[in-house]
């Protein structure tokens, strides 16, 4: 009996702390219901930012289709690049600083090919100081780097696409009576 009062008074304390500190989980994004059937259109569909969206889109009640024929809504991701800017180099020549950057950019269309949403560019970078004797692990951690920026990138793609001005656009593009396509 106190085991159970102690581990119920633990959790809830937990509970108070992470909620204390900012802390929430990101759950579900509610998206306009003509994106419920979509189509992704990448260049990489097993690369990391294709992976993120895919389980954004599924958390989201996203029904991800095999082909555009078969979609309401294609979310195209147009560019996905990286790049790495040297920033500073102590002088003595024993740590650098580069800034690690991707960025993606996407837009919306429907079946037949027509722009909903106009492209869009995200950007996400990232400074990483490299020290000389730990010039092999900094690979490592250059990659880390970028798989989380595309991670934040997919999330934000998916807080864009569920904004209100894109959903009242998307609602416009896909509503019988509308003339106006583009927001």
């Amino acid at each position: 009996m106190i085991k159970k009062l102690l581990s119920a008074l633990l959790l809830l304390c937990l509970g108070f702390a992470l909620a204390g500190c900012g802390f929430h989980l990101q759950g579900e994004t509610r998206l306009a219901p003509p994106l419920h059937r979509m189509y992704l259109q990448t260049s990489d569909p097993y690369g990391q930012l294709a992976r993120n969206l895919q389980q954004y889109l599924k958390l989201s009640k996203v029904q991800l289709v095999s082909s555009p024929q078969e979609a309401t809504a294609i979310l195209n991701i147009l560019h996905d690049n990286t790049s790495q800017e040297l920033l500073s180099v102590s002088g003595t020549q024993q740590t650098r600083q580069y800034t690690l950057k991707v960025t993606v950019t996407f837009e919306i269309s429907d079946a037949k090919g027509r722009t909903i949403i106009s492209p869009q560019t995200l950007s996400e970078s990232r400074t990483m100081t490299v020290q000389s004797n730990q010039v092999l692990g900094s690979s490592n951690e250059a990659s880390l780097f970028y798989q989380q920026m595309r991670r934040t990138l997919a999330y934000a793609i998916m807080k864009r696409i569920a904004s209100k001005e894109i959903t009242q656009a998307i609602e416009n593009a896909f509503h019988p009576d509308s003339d106006q396509i583009k927001p």
